[in-house]
């Protein structure tokens, strides 16, 4: 926020020499002395911004734009003499209040004591000098002295009501630092608390399955059948559950680690792809995979990512899809410099997505029907993981959507090439 704040003030400050630019222009007739003064300041606050945006030294640009604060008033008064101008008391309210929210209290007591000695030197200025362009010296003499009087009481006020202001701004900032530090710490604590949680319970689940599949190859009756296939069944969604509870925990806590290796990229796809085609028939969808003949065989990278990316995007297609087609396209867009970018581009015709979900798709346990009646069930990470995975491996996904007609989802992941060998081609999974 101090940041934010910093770059507005320095920006503000180069828009109002701007202006000020403009108008000496045409007031003296042409460029002077005074115009390359404003544009020093302007370079001065752009190349202290800049600083800040690598180094994030606040002091040293409170600092900067202290001294022009000051160096400004000083040079309006000492070429005529003229002591301190109270039209020059808001540069010192605006030093207070920069030092105050960058620096601190003490940055702005300093300040305040800086221009209550800049006052008075502009006092004795005007007051050992005979000569001044705009007024004779010495009938105005009492009224400099009353002005810089005044000019030092307004200093002092408005140090010390921002410096009471800079302390409990500060104190304040740094309990929202502590209490954000505390929030982060926190949900990092409960993230591996999950990580470690869904580890041990894939265990006893992984267990049970497999006690299932013992179970069903044995004699059973047509009522004992049924029930070990409700067993199986519930058993893998809820491992299917567990699983992503898992990944996205690891993704939350850093976790997860990447492969590079060769694959066949279509044999991957197929196998990947094929329950997701039987589901998608069932519900009685046609389902198409196709790929480009340009795409390599065989390609090096995360080969159990890239299906857990597409298998998510499958899942969710297949899931709010209740008629129509679901295909998946899959294109070679680059292939230079040994690196083929793959694009998987997942179509459905399902309801698609509502406007005001549109923002929400990718976030953490969100479904757009989150209520206890929905017709689809789930944790609503499906998608978070597909997007955390494929940034992860330096890709992006995104999607299209318009409601009533159904959804497109991009995935552009950029691979690694090998010499081409002869493996097994490409099948579609439907067939």
């Amino acid at each position: 926020m101090r940041a934010r704040a910093v770059y507005m003030m320095g920006m503000a400050f180069i828009a109002t020499q701007v202006i000020n630019l403009i108008t000496m222009y045409y007031s003296y007739g042409g460029v002077t002395f005074d115009h390359l003064i404003s544009l020093t300041a302007c370079a001065l606050v752009a190349l202290t911004i800049l600083c800040l945006r690598t180094s994030k030294r606040f002091p040293l640009y409170a600092l900067v734009y202290s001294f022009l604060i000051v160096a400004g008033t000083l040079s309006s008064a000492l070429n005529q003499n003229t002591g301190i101008n109270s039209a020059l008391i808001p540069f010192f309210v605006l030093g207070v209040i920069v030092n105050g929210f960058i620096c601190g209290w003490r940055a702005t007591l300093a300040f305040g004591v800086f221009s209550f000695i800049a006052i008075w030197f502009l006092w004795w200025v005007s007051s050992n000098y005979s000569y001044t362009p705009i007024f004779d010296v010495d009938k105005f003499a009492d009224r400099n002295f009353q002005r810089a009087v005044q000019a030092s009481l307004a200093t002092i006020l408005i140090t010390m009501v921002g410096a009471f202001f800079s302390k409990n701004m500060h104190e304040a900032f740094g309990e929202l630092e502590a209490g954000i530090l505390e929030a982060k710490a926190s949900d990092r604590a409960k993230t591996d608390f999950l990580a470690t949680m869904s580890h041990e319970l894939c265990t006893p689940m992984n267990g049970i399955i497999g006690m299932n599949d013992v179970l069903e190859e044995t004699v059973l009756d047509e009522e004992q059948r049924e029930l070990t296939a409700v067993i199986r069944n519930s058993g893998r969604d809820l491992q299917t559950i567990i699983g992503n509870v898992l990944l996205f925990s690891q993704l939350e806590a850093g976790r997860v680690t990447l492969d590079s290796s060769p694959f066949n990229i279509s044999q991957t796809l197929r196998d990947s792809i094929k329950p997701y085609a039987e589901a998608a028939k069932s519900k009685g969808l046609v389902f198409k995979a196709r790929m480009a003949p340009d795409v390599p065989a065989v390609i090096v990278g995360d080969k159990a990512r890239t299906a857990q990316i597409i298998c998510a995007l499958l899942d969710n297609a297949i899931k709010f899809t209740e008629e129509g087609v679901v295909e998946l396209l899959v294109k070679n867009t680059k292939n230079s410099a040994g690196l083929a970018s793959l694009t998987f581009i997942l179509t459905d015709t399902g309801k698609g997505i509502s406007p005001e979900y549109k923002e929400r798709i990718f976030e953490r346990f969100t479904q757009e029907d989150g209520s206890i009646k929905r017709r689809h069930g789930g944790t609503g990470l499906g998608l978070t993981i597909a997007r955390g995975l494929a940034e992860m491996m330096g890709g992006q996904l995104s999607f299209e959507s318009e409601p009533n007609v159904g959804t497109s989802f991009t995935l552009n992941l950029d691979f690694e090439t090998v010499d081409a060998v002869e493996l097994e081609s490409w099948k579609v999974a439907a067939e």
